[in-house]
């Protein structure tokens, strides 16, 4: 018995190291299987996405499938942009090596074919790393067939065709600042192009097919996945093809006549709806090579420029300013083409009528500035009618109606026709837009509230009342004009006249949009009377110039100071013409402005000097 207690006692040790084993064991492993677990869970769970995009990317290579850009047209169906396809020709070096292919005949016959320099593409298939390497984008069909028949006859793997789209302006510099231009990633850069672009790109597709670990293609496998591009929406313009070429071709010619230094713009607008028929601004561009400069301004960077940094800087500064809208994006002194707000706010609060009669001696003192107001005839034109006034584009006669309308109600008409928007504020600089569809357009700069209503100082207002330092737009006077000879309503300017789909369905179309109601339609009446007199008076109408027989045409001049340069000492001006017609029942209105005509010419450029051919 004693025996087997001493051996039980020696076991029971053993027994209770087993147990402490066994349990440590256990502890152990379900710390082991935890660590595993969530090791699993955060590889499977959290990070689940990161690594089946991983393993997708490895185990699938995708080819993009261009989108066909939406067509561009005119009002009257003329395809203004288009698309074609081209191809983008690439290299895969990595497949160059991996296959043995001879990258030197690779490089010499894809220099010579698409004429580029042979060490720029010889060092692209060495990096054997890569698999897309782009050689050349936008490549014409006919090239690339010959590119095609280089890679078959080689066998060359390692050549690559990618199908693309390039984009095609069939009348070359035609309205080329509404337009605009696409770059190499056929997304708009300017004009309607950039503006609409989200509209005219459509949905890119792709295709995908299963690639070794190599990122070879797979031989024996029939995984493919391959969604069809989305073409993008088409656009039907306001702008008048026929129109747009005549305006620009006798506007060219007149900046030719008189030397115009800084470029001319105009824009023709139908005075019932806002639709833009025609807007051009010059100096014009190619917008199949957009890069390109003019010859001239090429000749002058090239005398200026020391250095090949500062010649790539001035013709960086020229492609922005031949590719910059002036008839949107130029604000100008309007001058006396401005008169005709004038008189439309002075007849509609019946301050004036056609039995006014008012006296200019040359001159006119107003309260608060420190000279007189000068009439540009010296000597002035003495006592004359309201319509005489306006033939005569009396400087004195108008600031004599600026002051019976009064500044607080000149400011509100100001605002009325557009060329302000309050804020709340009455000691804000102010400024508006007329809101046009399409990118670029700048706003007006206007005097505070407190600063051009303040009953000492009458100089602000005499200023407005001839059209003189403040500036607007092109596009804002032509707009506010509309509205006073169409019955008095400021309509909002556009473009875009319909966006269809691929399948030529309607999407949208954009109607007139009046803004408000200014004047009345007596007003608006009186004011197309006194405007056709001013151009079919050949004896008194500054405007006379524009007299076609057969045809009612209405019509203001304007020559403005440039106010900045003036200080700085020199003097530079800015002419322009706004007419209407038919005058008895307005239709058309269209707005010329040439920006400083050269002394050069020998002849005095004036608003109402002849600038186009009857």
């Amino acid at each position: 018995m004693r025996g087997k207690n001493e051996e039980r006692a020696r076991r029971a040790p053993s027994r209770t190291m087993l147990r402490r084993t066994l349990f440590l064991l256990s502890v152990c492993g379900i710390a082991a299987f935890a660590v595993l677990a969530a090791r699993l869970y955060k590889l499977q769970i959290v990070d689940h996405e990161r690594y089946e995009s991983a393993a997708i990317e490895q185990q699938l290579r995708g080819t993009a499938i261009s989108a066909a850009r939406g067509t561009i047209y005119d009002r009257d169906g003329r395809i203004l942009a288009m698309s074609a396809s081209v191809d983008t020709i690439y290299l895969s070096p990595a497949e160059i090596e991996r296959y043995g292919e001879d990258a030197e005949a690779i490089a010499a016959g894809l220099a010579e074919i698409l004429e580029l320099d042979y060490e720029t593409v010889y060092a692209k298939t060495q990096n054997t790393s890569s698999w897309y390497e782009v050689v050349a984008r936008k490549v014409e069909p006919e090239v690339a067939a010959r590119v095609r028949e280089f890679k078959d006859e080689g066998g060359y793997a390692g050549i690559k065709i990618e199908t693309d789209t390039k984009r095609y302006y069939p009348y070359g510099s035609l309205a080329a600042h509404v337009i605009g231009f696409t770059g190499t990633d056929n997304t708009g850069l300017g004009g309607i192009e950039a503006r609409y672009d989200s509209a005219l790109s459509g949905e890119a597709g792709y295709a995908l097919r299963s690639t070794t670990a190599a990122g070879t293609d797979m031989l024996y496998t029939n995984f493919e996945d391959y969604v069809d591009a989305e073409d993008g929406e088409s656009l039907t313009l306001t702008i008048d093809a026929q129109i747009q070429y005549f305006v620009e071709k006798h506007l060219a010619q007149a900046v030719e006549d008189y030397d115009i230094q800084d470029g001319a713009a105009a824009i023709c607008m139908e005075v019932d709806t806002g639709a833009i028929l025609s807007m051009v601004s010059l100096g014009n561009f190619d917008l199949n090579d957009y890069q390109s400069i003019s010859a001239r301004a090429e000749a002058e960077i090239d005398a200026a420029a020391e250095s090949e940094e500062e010649r790539r800087e001035l013709v960086a500064a020229e492609q922005q300013r031949q590719w910059r809208n002036k008839a949107i994006s130029d604000t100008y002194e309007p001058g006396s083409t401005f008169k005709i707000i004038t008189l439309a706010m002075a007849l509609e609060e019946g301050v004036v009528d056609e039995s006014s009669s008012f006296y200019c001696g040359g001159a006119l003192n107003v309260i608060g500035r420190g000279t007189p107001v000068k009439c540009w005839k010296h000597g002035g034109h003495g006592s004359q009618t309201l319509t005489q006034a306006v033939q005569h584009s009396c400087n004195v006669a108008f600031v004599n109606i600026g002051l019976k309308v009064g500044e607080e109600r000149f400011y509100d008409y100001a605002e009325a026709f557009g060329f302000l928007e309050r804020t709340g504020d009455p000691d804000a600089q102010l400024t508006a837009k007329t809101g046009i569809d399409l990118g670029g357009e700048s706003g007006s700069i206007w005097w505070s509230e407190n600063v051009f209503c303040d009953d000492e100082n009458f100089s602000q207002l005499a200023a407005a009342s001839f059209g003189q330092t403040f500036n607007i737009t092109p596009l804002q006077l032509v707009t506010a004009v509309s509205a006073c000879v169409n019955g008095g309503y400021l309509m909002r300017p556009h473009l875009v006249e319909r966006v269809t789909g691929p399948e030529g369905e309607v999407i949208s179309e954009t109607g007139a949009e009046a803004v408000r109601q200014v004047i009345s339609e007596e007003t608006s009446a009186k004011v197309c009377s006194i405007l056709e007199q001013v151009v079919g008076d050949p004896n008194e109408g500054t405007g006379r110039n524009a007299y076609v027989a057969g045809y009612r045409i209405g019509g203001k001049t304007g020559t403005s100071t440039k106010t900045t340069e003036e200080i700085a000492g020199n003097k530079e001006y800015i002419v322009s013409f706004i007419g209407v017609a038919p005058a008895d029942d307005p239709q058309i209105i269209m707005l010329l402005t040439m920006d400083t005509p050269s002394r050069t010419t020998g002849t005095a450029v004036f608003g109402g000097t002849k600038v186009v051919s009857k």
